[in-house]
């Protein structure tokens, strides 16, 4: 650690001190404001009572934000790992699931373009053609259609242009990446009429090598698109309408597979055998490899009116999924056991929301801005889990024709949900002003789950089919946020919200039993204290916060090993848990050509009383994927060479003290995989130089994880064998982009 931070020293200290020197596009050391729609308007993120992290356009250009696993390590308190784009995990500020099934949602919402990515499997894929992204933190649903209880990450795509523009991009990297983007946008009918179309292609060869076929699980290859028209057929009314795609084949993910502590060579269902090793981390023996296709197609239809009292909006969207992942289970070269999972999901929305105008009739004279909404939200998934055993497994007795021993397990689920929402801001004098927000859902959730098995073990042990009735779940939950401005340099709010997830079915039921249990919803208080702050004629700002979340009936997704052997993933409720931390965010310019910002988050986030379905006490432990430290630090040097030619240079390193991927603490109390569940601390190094040619050409060279750091962006701990799933080590590439 203290030689990564001897090199991020190096890599600061190498910017170039020439202060004389001034960027061509600036003409003073204030900062940009930027404006964010987190509040379902139009507002500077200095007047927002709450903590918002925000990248604009030219941030997630320079910063090479592709994906919400690059924003997470520039916003302190935010993690995003997972196993590959099927099985994210995000969590902010400790409040996060590892759950990626059809029976629950996601903690953390991603809303592109106002549309909730409902699908676990469909929230992490290639962002391109982006406006700005935003991150808000703890319960939001008194102002998104959708509930959610950690956090959302709001993504704000390229609309549609009065003029005609046209972009393009070429890029080439390590791994053998390639990257392909283009867009044209501009005006159909004059004053009627604009359209834009956006089309790219992204490819890596994986970072895994599987040393028994030669082949590369974990990389990308992704194809998508996004087309837009804005018709405004009269001065009130405006209707914008999108289409998107996304195509995604070839590897998934694999890992490292290290056993337990008693047994470096377990193997679940492993048929004792010893397997075939490698030393490095990064490549391993399987016996077969992954195969991975997902297709999203998506339309969002958005209206809105405006009349003079405010504007009446709706929107409404539709989405479907399809992913078929096909991998060695036990990552190993033993023939122990496949998994292929394949699910498909059709979501629909409709939203319809009144903002009122500033300067309305209904704004009482300018003091109260006020939102109301109704929301409905429909999804039908499948997912089904196949599980082929192979002649390394304990239990392969092949049948008469030669098959695989074979178990299925999976199910329907449908989940629909109405809600009713507002949210009012009350001036009450010019300096102090009072939100109030209320919001009521109800859930309504059934699943038919069923196993089926050929031979009668190791997980089903005989075919079953359950037909659960419906469950509702509902909850309402209160918002309120007082708000003293000092002067127009200086604020400090105080908010208190509450957050609901409703409850739902398990996944990968083995038995009737498992079938038929419900876990509850989840509850959150949260408290928060903050101030926004700019000085320096603006060009520092300096916002923080402390804030306490009551957290109770958690749930947590683990697979366990019951008394009859069976060995599912259940999902139970954690009891309570208290979450503390302090954040703060600085950004400064001191001269024209330099620009640093740092960002602080300090978690403390432990179970309360967490006895688990296997009867083992986790209380007074630490809760998971919730480093105690982070922080991100950056700094941006411009540099003019001649006429409209300029240097970029950027350096940004972010970084994580120790964390948990289980319960426990790694604590060997709790098992012989236990020891393997902790997460040293590291950190994450990107280096950036662009040339900005002139008015149209620019040019970057980059290398994201310059020192090539070690870790895990999750883990899978089964009985008796603990599976690594490591990040993406060291990539360099370059990029050559042209605009009109």
């Amino acid at each position: 650690m203290k030689k990564s931070l001897s090199k991020l020293g190096l890599i600061c200290l190498a910017l170039p001190a020439a202060a004389q020197l001034q960027a061509a596009a600036r003409e003073s050391t204030a900062l940009e404001e930027v404006v964010v729609t987190a509040e379902r308007r139009s507002q500077s993120i200095q007047d927002i009572p709450a903590s918002i992290s925000a990248f604009d356009e030219r941030a997630v250009r320079d910063a090479g934000i592709v994906d919400v696993s690059i924003v997470a390590p520039r916003v302190p308190g935010f993690y995003a790992g997972g196993f590959g784009t099927s099985r994210p995990q995000l969590y902010i500020r400790g409040i996060g699931t590892r759950q990626f099934d059809p029976g629950s949602e996601s903690s953390v919402g991603v809303f592109v373009d106002e549309a909730y990515l409902g699908r676990t499997g469909g929230v992490l894929g290639t962002l391109k053609d982006v406006q700005r992204i935003e991150v808000l933190k703890g319960p939001q649903g008194t102002l998104y259609g959708r509930n959610v209880i950690g956090g959302v990450v709001n993504v704000v795509t390229k609309g549609p242009s009065d003029e005609f523009e046209a972009e393009a991009e070429v890029g080439a990297g390590n791994f053998d990446s390639r990257n392909l983007f283009g867009a044209v946008s501009g005006p159909l009918i004059d004053g009627k009429l604009s359209g834009r179309a956006a089309l790219w292609h992204s490819y890596r060869e994986g970072y895994m090598t599987n040393l028994t076929t030669g082949e590369h699980p974990q990389g990308l290859d992704n194809t998508g698109g996004r087309f837009r028209l804005l018709f405004t057929p009269v001065d009130n009314l405006r209707m914008d309408l999108i289409a998107d795609f996304a195509r995604d084949t070839g590897d998934s993910f694999q890992g490292e597979s290290i056993g337990s502590t008693a047994n470096p060579d377990g193997i679940l269902l492993g048929g004792g055998g010893a397997p075939r090793k490698s030393s490095n981390k990064f490549k391993q023996y399987y016996t077969t490899d992954t195969k991975y296709d997902r297709d999203v197609d998506a339309l969002n239809a958005k209206i809105e009116y405006d009349f003079e009292s405010g504007t009446l909006i709706s929107v409404s969207t539709y989405r479907e999924m399809s992913y078929s992942d096909d991998r060695d289970f036990d990552n190993t070269s033993l023939d122990v056991m496949r998994q292929i999972s394949v699910e498909d999901s059709e979501q629909l929305t409709q939203e319809v929301r009144f903002v009122s105008a500033p300067d309305g009739s209904l704004s009482f004279d300018g003091r109260v801005d006020w939102i109301a909404g109704i929301y409905y939200f429909s999804d039908e998934s499948t997912h089904f889990d196949t599980f082929k055993y192979g002649p390394d497994s304990a239990v392969y007795a092949p049948a008469a024709d030669g098959s695989y021993p074979t178990d299925v397990t999976g199910g329907s689920f449908d989940t629909t949900s109405n809600a009713y929402f507002g949210q009012a801001t009350i001036l009450l004098t010019d300096q102090l002003d009072l939100t109030l927000g209320l919001r009521y859902t109800k859930d309504t959730k059934s699943a038919i789950l069923s196993g089926t098995t050929t031979d009668a073990r190791p997980l089903v042990s005989a075919d079953f089919r359950v037909v659960n009735p419906d469950q509702e779940f509902t909850s309402t939950d209160p918002k309120a946020v007082l708000n003293y401005r000092v002067n127009d340099e200086l604020s400090f709010y105080a908010s208190y919200s509450q957050g609901f997830k409703s409850g739902g079915y398990q996944y990968t039921s083995l038995t009737a039993s498992q079938a038929g249990i419900v876990f509850e919803p989840e509850q959150l208080v949260a408290y928060e204290l903050g101030f926004k702050s700019q000085w320096l004629d603006n060009s520092l700002t300096f916002n923080g916060a402390v804030y306490q979340f009551d957290y109770t009936d958690i749930q947590v997704s683990r697979v366990v090993q019951l008394a009859d052997g069976s060995t599912p993933s259940l999902i139970d409720n954690a009891g309570e848990s208290e979450i503390r931390g302090l954040e703060m965010d600085l950004l400064y310019r001191p001269t024209v050509a330099l620009t640093l910002n740092f960002s602080y988050a300090y978690t403390d986030a432990k179970y309360l009383d967490y006895v688990a379905s296997n009867a083992v006490d986790y209380s007074d432990t630490r809760m998971v994927r919730a480093p105690e430290n982070s922080f991100n630090i950056g700094a941006e040097y411009i540099i003019p060479i001649k006429d409209e030619m300029e240097l970029i240079l950027r350096g940004d390193y972010s970084y994580n003290s120790e964390f948990f991927h289980e319960p426990g603490e790694a604590n060997a109390k709790y098992g012989t995989t236990a020891a393997y569940t902790k997460e040293d601390a590291y950190g994450l190094a990107n280096v950036r130089a662009t040339v900005n040619i002139d008015s149209n050409w620019r040019a970057s060279v980059w290398a994201n994880n310059v020192f090539d750091e070690e870790y895990r962006s999750t883990i899978l701990a089964l009985p008796g064998q603990v599976i690594n799933i490591y990040g993406l080590p060291r990539t360099i590439g370059a990029t050559v982009s042209w605009t009109y």
